[in-house]
């Protein structure tokens, strides 16, 4: 048994002595039970001295267990140290009689501390280069190096020749102009573009026809798997087969044709390897690297634009005071047989038109067979005229073209001839006398057009009647019109 407990219970005054009948306990009894009175018990009945005595002995037992408990406090004190009351946390309410009972709390769970980690490397910054010219723009990495150099012989089209390297010196990129493209003997393999993004670059209205201009990933499959990133506008299929595969830029008016990109020539044979890889896989694999990701970027950043200065007008007047018109201040108007003739001359250096004044036709202009004509431009005008006869026409500016294949050319099939005119053979007929004069001068005809008579060397050129209409949309003949438009004749 407990000894503390074997303390307590010897000091209670209740267990001193034999046990003594409860009084009130017999009362109750006596009352309650339905037996017939007796006083047979009556003797065990305790006084009322004797009640008050055990009250007197229970009150003094309370006090000695409590005295008991105050020792036992003292006891466990004493071997087990000093009980410290932990403090309340800060904020918490006090609890009172009115307040329900608090439910458990949950265990805050800790929080964990932050692992240290490495600082990640700052972004590169990126910069921009433009070339001399300002012709090309591009962005790239602050750590790459670009540099210009004056381009071969034979590239004066483009003045420089641009490559890009890297921070560690290799080259990834170059801009340039197109060079010749070589011929290939290497048998066909498959190819295939792995990347392409459509650009904006603005295509010069000119031309044959091309794709649209975009950055592309191809790659051939060949003794291995040869890539390039370049810009291109050829508008090959995504896939197919091929020995190598050119990529070259549509630039905008204004600007050489170029190429951007790792190369321009990708070989089946590897003999221009730009990006070599064991695998297919390894080349898709490539696709998600920094190096791919930057190259990618700086080719897709390109900006092209024109630098040439707006074209000026200005007035010729010939030599003899008899014609002028106006023309662009980079062509050329020569002068000979004192103003007679006037040559005008594009920025190439061919001679386009050429106003003649004093001529006498002293004989029809007769070629045999004759040709059959088609009139695809005729615009009304003002200068002097006094044709007379079936065919007099009103003066006006007018575009013939004429089917020469039958005169010993087959490989130049039509000619064509732009000027002024007073005489007409019909519309899409046939003549024999294609001449271009107009009757209208004391001095004699005159005229101002390609050439005198339609067959000369000089007669604008075309392979087929389709090419002669499409030749109209062109820069050059829009302006060979305004300038031939622009005449002004004096009579004298």
């Amino acid at each position: 048994m407990d000894p503390i407990k074997d303390r307590i219970s010897a000091t209670d005054p209740a267990h001193l002595g034999p046990s003594v009948p409860d009084g009130e306990a017999a009362l109750r009894r006596m009352f309650s039970e339905p037996v017939a009175f007796t006083d047979t018990g009556l003797a065990d009945v305790a006084s009322l001295d004797e009640v008050r005595r055990r009250r007197r002995a229970r009150l003094a037992g309370a006090l000695t267990i409590a005295v008991a408990a105050v020792a036992a406090g003292v006891l466990v004190a004493t071997n087990l140290g000093a009980l410290t009351t932990a403090p309340e946390p800060a904020g918490s309410v006090a609890a009172t009689e009115t307040t329900a009972a608090a439910s458990p709390s949950a265990t805050p769970t800790p929080t964990p501390s932050a692992t240290p980690s490495a600082t990640p490397a700052p972004p590169v910054a990126w910069t921009t280069f433009t070339d001399s010219t300002g012709q090309a723009t591009f962005e790239h990495p602050a750590d790459w190096t670009v540099t210009e150099t004056p381009a071969a012989a034979g590239l004066e089209k483009w003045t420089s020749d641009i490559t890009v390297t890297d921070a560690t010196g290799k080259q990834l990129a170059r801009l340039r102009a197109i060079p010749q493209a070589s011929g290939t003997s290497v048998p066909a393999v498959p190819y295939q573009t792995l990347d392409a993004v459509t650009l904006d670059i603005p295509q010069a209205t000119a031309g044959a026809p091309s794709g649209p201009t975009r950055f592309t990933f191809r790659v051939l499959e060949g003794a291995a798997v040869f890539g390039s990133l370049t810009i291109d506008s050829s508008g090959m299929p995504a896939s197919g087969t091929a020995s190598q595969l050119l990529s070259s830029i549509r630039t905008p008016d204004g600007v050489p044709a170029m190429t951007f990109g790792t190369g321009q020539f990708l070989t089946a044979d590897g003999s221009d390897t730009q990006l070599k890889f064991t695998s297919l896989a390894e080349a898709k694999a490539y696709m998600a690297s920094p190096e791919y990701r930057d190259i990618k970027r700086m080719l897709i950043s390109l900006e092209l634009k024109s630098v040439r200065k707006p074209t000026a007008w200005t007035r010729y007047t010939s030599a003899n005071g008899l014609g002028s018109f106006d023309y662009p201040d980079n062509w050329t108007v020569t002068s000979r047989e004192g103003g007679r003739y006037s040559d005008v001359t594009n920025e190439s250096g061919r001679v386009l038109l050429t106003l003649g004044f004093n001529q006498t036709r002293n004989r029809p202009n007769i070629i045999s067979p004759c040709t059959p004509f088609t009139v695809l431009d005729s615009t009304a005008m003002t200068f002097p005229s006094n044709r007379q006869g079936e065919r007099a026409i009103a003066p006006r500016f007018i575009f013939r073209v004429w089917d020469v294949s039958q005169l010993g050319q087959p490989s130049v099939p039509f000619a064509g001839n732009l000027g002024i005119a007073d005489e007409s053979w019909g519309v899409n007929g046939t003549t024999c006398d294609p001449q271009n004069v107009v009757s209208g001068l004391p001095s004699g005809e005159y005229f101002f057009a390609q050439n005198y008579n339609t067959g000369d060397a000089s007669d604008l050129q075309f392979q087929s009647l389709e090419e002669a209409r499409k030749y109209m949309e062109t820069a050059e003949f829009a302006t060979l019109k305004r300038i031939v438009m622009s005449l002004k004749i004096t009579a004298g």
